[in-house]
Parts: C-alpha cells; sequence; structure tokens
C-alpha cells in the first residue's frame, strides 16, 4: 500500500515538473522574438556638391540640414574690374614719375560712376594734368595714361570717338595732351613706356616701331621730353605766326 502511495506521488511531481518546464520554454521564446518599443533611428549622409541629407525611421520627413549650391561666377564684371584694377596701377606708375621739384600734378581725373550708369562730364578728361617749370617760365599739359599687356598687330589701336573727344579737349583747353603709354611688363613695371603727342596720332592706332617717343620711364626723362616737345611746337607757333 506504502509503494502504490509513493508511486503515485512520484508521477503527480513529475507531471508537475513537465507542465513547469513547457511553460518556462513558451516564455523565453515569446520574450526573444517580441520586437522593442524603442523604434530604431538610421543616418544617412549623401554627398550631393554641398547638399547633407539626415533622416531617421522610414516614419519621419528627411530634414534638410544644410544647402548650400555654388554659384557661377560673372566672368564679364571680373574681366572689367581686373582691368579697371590695372589701369589704376599704371596712373600710379605715370603719376610717381611727377615726384620731381619741377613738376606738379594740377589735378587727377576722378572715374566715378554712379549705380544707374551717370557719369560727371569731368571723368571724361584726361586722366592727369600738369604743370612744368621750363626755364623761368611754365608749361602745363595733359596726359592720358593708357597700358596694354601687349601689341596688337604691332600697334595700340583708339577708337575713333576717343580720339575725336580729345582732339575737341585739346581745341577747347588750348593745351596740349599726350598719351602715356605702357606695353607690356606689369601695369606699375611696363616693357615699353612712350610719351605720344596727340597731334602726331595720324590715324587710331600708335604703333609699336615709332621709337621715337619711347623714353625711360624717370622723372628727369619725362622733363627733358615735354621740354624738346614744347621747343618744337613754341618754334612752329613762331613761324605761323611770322
Amino acid at each position: 500500500m506504502n509503494k502504490r502511495i509513493m508511486g503515485i506521488i512520484l508521477i503527480i511531481a513529475g507531471a508537475i515538473l513537465l507542465i513547469c518546464g513547457i511553460v518556462m520554454v513558451s516564455t523565453n521564446h515569446h520574450n526573444a522574438v517580441e520586437p522593442s518599443n524603442t523604434p530604431s533611428q538610421v543616418v544617412v549622409v549623401e554627398k550631393h556638391i554641398h547638399d547633407t541629407i539626415t533622416t531617421s525611421s522610414p516614419s519621419t520627413t528627411p530634414t534638410v540640414v544644410e544647402n548650400s549650391v555654388s554659384r557661377p561666377i560673372d566672368s564679364e564684371k571680373s574681366t572689367v574690374d581686373e582691368s579697371k584694377a590695372k589701369g589704376n596701377a599704371f596712373e600710379d606708375f605715370v603719376v610717381n614719375l611727377l615726384a620731381d621739384w619741377r613738376l606738379k600734378l594740377l589735378d587727377r581725373t576722378q572715374d566715378a560712376v554712379s549705380s544707374a550708369g551717370v557719369v560727371a562730364e569731368s571723368c571724361k578728361n584726361p586722366d592727369l594734368h600738369v604743370q612744368q617749370k621750363r626755364g623761368k617760365s611754365e608749361i602745363d599739359y595733359y596726359l592720358e595714361c593708357k597700358y596694354r599687356s601687349q601689341w596688337k598687330d604691332g600697334a595700340v589701336t583708339f577708337e575713333d570717338w576717343q580720339l575725336d573727344r580729345y582732339r575737341q579737349f585739346q581745341r577747347n583747353k588750348h593745351r596740349k595732351v599726350l598719351f602715356a603709354l605702357g606695353v607690356g611688363g606689369t601695369p606699375s613695371a611696363p616693357a615699353v613706356f612712350m610719351l605720344v603727342p596727340l597731334d602726331s596720332v595720324k590715324s587710331n592706332s600708335i604703333k609699336k616701331i615709332r621709337t621715337e617717343f619711347a623714353i625711360d620711364p624717370s622723372s628727369s626723362a619725362l622733363v627733358d621730353y615735354m621740354n624738346n616737345y614744347f621747343t618744337k611746337v613754341f618754334s612752329k607757333s613762331k613761324q605761323k605766326s611770322n
């Protein structure tokens, strides 16, 4: 009787242990496959010029962090600015040649243009008005500064309207106008420097072969050249008056 009772107890105990084991395995399996409540985030960086895009989970909307696109350079404006800078540098070079007790800079034309393109009439005058001692007297004249990086077909060419404007100015002022011309090298140190009287420009160009106009870029050379030039001018004036 006791053995039978003990057998029944063991069978019941085994059944209980088996049921408990099945319940534990089922619970662990359920925990392993249950998705997490915490949403995952994915960050994507796309290289496209300067654009950077960051995204999170598929349920969110992409946010643009940066959107900077390179803009094209206005080449025409850049060329104009560069040309103006060279012109100013050469004009400064010529002005520095006037650092001599026999020379005086009376006026320097300012190239001022409004935003609407309005220019004062005085801006169209030659660049420099110079006074020079000549013996016991004084002379004054105008210099129009022009720089070219190189000769084109062996010459520097002007528009007809430019020459007409300077000729009209010379007649109205009764003062001589000369071109201070620099070619090659740099605006601050041209390879060739010339002083060309407007009266000597018969066509619309200054030829490279006109070496009689070339001088050393120095104050003394400029003074000597102008003295010789005005000696000829005054000599012709006396011949005409006689």
